[in-house]
This record gives C-alpha cells, structure tokens and sequence, in this order.
C-alpha cells in the first residue's frame, strides 16, 4: 500500500476481472478501489473491457448473485496434479450485495444484462444491479404489475414482451403489452401495435440480425425492426413448447436451447431444432425436464453451459443433501454439417450445503 494510488490504479486495471474477487480480500482498501468509477475508467482507456459472467441463483424465497473468477494460487495448489483431468481453476464467488427477500423477484424473463449493469424486472418493479461497485438501484417500474414478462436488448435498450392481468374475478384476461426501457433516459415507450391481434403467450425474445424476435404460443412469431419501427410476422417452425422458458441464450444470431439434458440450437433453413455434436463426456443426460441448465455467450464463439447437482450425504440412516453447480466451457464450430460444439472443460465451480436452484447467467461487459 505504499504504491502512490495512481500507480496502484494503473497496475490493478490491467488485471483480468476473473482477479477481483480474491483481490477484495487482501484489505479493505483492494476492496474500495475494486469498486471505484476510476478504475473502470482507467480500464476502459487502456480498452480492457472483457465479458463477466454473473450467475442468480434461488435460495429459499431469497435471490443471491455470484460471479466466476479465478480461484486463489494455494487453492490451485492443492489440486491433485496427477489426476487425469486437472482443475479448470475457475469457481464463483459471491457478489457482496444484500439478497432480494422481498416481493416475487425477478425470474428468467426478467433479467437482462445491459453494459455494465443488469436490470431485474418482476410484478413489483425495476431494479438495477451495477456490476462494477456492486450497489444496487431502482429504476422507473413498468406501467402495469406484469404477470410473466420476457426481456431483451436491441440497440443498447431494453424491449420487455409482457403480459398483465386485466380486470378482476373471473372476468379478468392476460392482455400482451410490449414497451422499451432506454437505460440513457430511464423512459419507458410503448411499441406499435403489432400484426398479430388474437390473444397468444410469449415464449421467449431475443435480439437477432439487430431485431428484436418474439416467439409466441401462435402459429407466426414476431420480429420488430426498431430502425423503422415496424413490425413482420416470420414462420420460425419453433412449435409450442419446442423452446424451454428457461434454458435458452442467442449466441452470434443462432438460438441454443437445452431441454432433458440435450444441447440444441436451431437451423433457420430447415425450421427445425438440432442437436449440438461433440459434447461427449459432458455429463447432462443425468437431467431431467425441469432441471434448469444455465447458457450464456462468453465471446469469440463460446458458450458456458451451467447446471447444478444434488449429492446425498450423511451418516447412520440420516441423508442430507448438498448441491454443486457445474460450468462448462464449449467452443462452437460452424461446419458443412451444421454447428459443433468442443468442451474445453468442465468443472465443479460451487459447493453449498444448501438447496438452490438456477435462475439465469448474464453475461455483462465491463
């Protein structure tokens, strides 16, 4: 600590953010600069922006985020070298902000990662998590209480597909209302009406060729140019149901799925969804239907691929369980036949003895 701050500064910002974690554990001061606006200003001059990835996971009626980083050297250390299979040296660690115990909290649909920051977005509002000092805002909540909402980014602003309750007692209807949040402004606007007038559920959106993709419970999904403001319909073949809720991402305009232990991603010339091939060894046949399985791009044609395992333990008739999450990293290959998949590693990343369950990886630019 006797480094002059500027020189300290100058040193830290040139760390990848895969550091920071075990950093914030030296002193106390690591840790305020860690979260310091001069550090990722520094940062971005030097143009060290890279991909994190934060993880939100359920515990209880709670929400808690971690991140992956790197775990310490004296961890590495005791890895067993002469194991066939080395440790990747990655785990998740937890981010120091207070969990969300109140209200519903945002699942899937509602999360989304814009920049720096992720926007968490349920029945009882907008909340902002800032991915660089770890705090926690709110932001201006939809018009309406949503009852499911899906939420994307185009163009550097937010595109929510929701659906809402209206009325009350048994003549009350879920009505779709889309609306876009610009993050610059914090103003919400609403859409044009789109093509499609009968009453339909959303599934899923994403941003693909700069557009945003709305895959609906009808026989057409929609696509909206936000340059022209104009809404298509498209024939994407993706039948009810064939894209799980919860286990999707986009990854260079292609849409990746997982569902009963498979990897998938979907070929737009055929319509049809298919397999990911190369992934042997990749230990996920063992899930079932609604075992959630965490995707996310990581940048320069990866994808990490989370999920999480229950192991008994215990003793004289008396069985507890602890759960793992597991990280995969996968480089994809786009061949004659179709996309490939190669696992660079897979490992145990987290140990709890708690029970939890997967809720969504974002992956933020910071």
């Amino acid at each position: 600590m006797s480094l002059p701050n500027e020189l300290l500064l100058n040193c830290v910002a040139r760390l990848s953010r895969l550091y920071y974690p075990t950093l914030s554990l030296v002193c106390k001061s690591f840790g305020t600069l860690l979260a310091s606006p001069e550090l990722y200003k520094a940062r971005s001059l030097l143009g060290l922006t890279e991909i994190c990835l934060y993880v939100c996971i359920r515990c209880g009626s709670g929400r808690r985020w971690y991140t992956l980083c790197r775990k310490p050297d004296k961890i590495k250390i005791l890895d067993d070298t002469n194991s066939k299979s080395k440790s990747s040296g990655y785990q998740l660690a937890r981010v120091p902000v207070p969990d969300i115990t109140t209200g519903p909290g945002a699942d899937f649909g509602g999360l989304v990662a814009v920049g720096s920051s992720i926007y968490q977005i349920d029945k009882c509002g907008v909340s902002v998590l800032d991915c660089r000092s770890h705090t926690r805002r709110e932001a201006p909540s939809f018009p309406v209480k949503l009852w499911v909402c899906s939420a994307s980014v185009v163009d550097e602003k937010i595109y929510v597909a929701g659906r809402y309750r209206d009325g009350d007692g048994d003549g009350a209807s879920l009505v779709n209302l889309f609306k876009v949040l610009d993050p610059q402004t914090q103003i919400w606007d609403f859409l044009p009406p789109n093509p499609l007038t009968a009453n339909y559920d959303v599934y899923g959106t994403a941003c693909i060729d700069g557009k945003l993709q709305v895959v609906t419970s009808s026989q057409v999904d929609l696509s909206y140019d936000s340059k022209q403001g104009r809404w298509d319909l498209l024939r994407s073949g993706m039948e009810k149901h064939s894209l799980p809720r919860y286990s999707y991402c986009v990854i260079e305009n292609v849409w990746y799925s997982a569902s009963y232990g498979d990897l998938r991603w979907y070929d737009y010339e055929v319509h049809e969804w298919k397999n990911l091939n190369g992934l042997d060894g990749l230990p996920l046949q063992k899930l079932g239907p609604f075992d959630r399985i965490g995707l996310a791009g990581y940048g320069g044609g990866k994808m990490m691929v989370f999920w999480k395992e229950e192991m008994p333990s215990g003793f004289f008739g008396s069985v507890r369980y602890h759960t793992k999450i597991w990280c995969a990293e996968i480089s994809l290959e786009r061949r004659s036949e179709g996309i490939w998949g190669k696992v660079e590693w897979f490992d145990p990343v987290l140990t709890s003895p708690m029970n939890f369950n997967l809720i969504k990886v974002l992956a933020p630019t910071l």
